[in-house]
């Protein structure tokens, strides 16, 4: 009976440092200093990942109300010229739709193509 107790006490003991040692690894893993250390090959960030900031950003301010809207019309003139502006633009665009179908058609037209079988051949 005395042995059962201390058999049962040990274990006790036995289970709660393995807990608490579960515990601590669980906590350390989740540090970013230790998943910034795993190697690419183990399943660490892709070559190439920019470094983490130094710094980490703050949170904009909850209550801070954006500054009042510019309530002032947009004169003729400058009407104008905007649409000048989007008119120039559509005309390059189309322009440049225009090329890249070209483009698309000429390496359409230069794929290879499936040589025929005569048509005396024995089909297999």
């Amino acid at each position: 009976m005395l042995a059962s107790k201390t058999r049962t006490a040990r274990l006790l003991k036995w289970t709660a440092a393995l807990a608490v040692l579960t515990v601590a690894l669980a906590g350390g893993g989740c540090s970013t200093k230790t998943i910034d250390s795993i190697p690419n090959w183990a399943g660490g960030e892709p070559v190439g990942t920019p470094e983490r900031p130094a710094a980490q950003a703050e949170y904009p301010p909850v209550n801070d109300r954006p500054p009042p809207r510019r309530t002032e019309l947009v004169t003729e003139e400058e009407q104008a010229k905007i649409e000048q502006d989007l008119a120039a633009a559509r005309a390059a665009q189309a322009v440049r739709a225009k090329q890249v179908q070209k483009d698309r058609d000429q390496m359409l037209a230069n794929t290879p193509q499936p040589a025929a079988k005569p048509a005396n051949s024995p089909s297999n």
